[in-house]
């Protein structure tokens, strides 16, 4: 009798949720323009016509991976009370495994493809459900106020980073950040 060859067992969802981390850290760290696909089926251990299968192109493994990040109920899901405290320490919180989406739409705007998307999924999964969840008296305003403070505090503690900011937020800061984020819900 002939020995059974053995395979790997292959296992899609893994698969597809290996590209997808991949691509999130990769274009994260680098870009949509500066990442490549060789680049992300590498990181990820996978063949790159993988990212066809799965996915059809490099723009919808951004969009992918862009739209599993962003999440409105995160941020909706918080008790209004001490909503601007949460937000400060989501913001802030250097756990490992968990992504934030701000690095990642930063570095679409040098590719008017990955910018588009962007733009798209902001206002359709993130802009629209937060303008509905402040209320029709500036939804949308306090909804856009969140995303500039937001995108800020992200901007200059992870992508650029400010000598300021280095050693973590000073408590007068944190304050003035919680207080800037309590006053979107009071």
């Amino acid at each position: 009798m002939a020995e059974a060859i053995l395979r790997p067992q292959r296992d899609a969802a893994r698969t597809r949720a290996a590209i997808l981390a991949a691509a999130q850290d990769a274009f994260s760290v680098r870009g949509y323009s500066d990442t490549g696909v060789r680049d992300i089926t590498a990181a990820a251990g996978v063949n790159p016509a993988l990212v066809s299968r799965y996915f059809g192109s490099k723009e919808k493994l951004f969009e992918a991976a862009l739209s599993a990040l962003l999440d409105a109920a995160l941020i909706t899901n918080l008790p209004r009370e001490t909503f601007g405290e949460d937000v400060v320490a989501i913001l802030t919180a250097t756990q490992r495994g968990q992504r934030n989406p701000l690095p990642m739409m930063m570095l679409a705007g040098a590719d008017s493809t990955a910018r588009a998307i962007t733009d798209r999924l902001l206002k359709g999964i993130f802009l629209e459900p937060m303008t509905r969840w402040y209320g029709p008296d500036r939804g949308a305003e306090k909804a856009a106020c969140f995303t500039l403070l937001a995108s800020g505090l992200t901007l200059y503690r992870e992508l650029y980073p400010l000598d300021a900011l280095n050693a973590g937020l000073s408590e007068e800061t944190r304050r003035w950040l919680v207080a800037a984020f309590q006053s979107l819900v009071d």
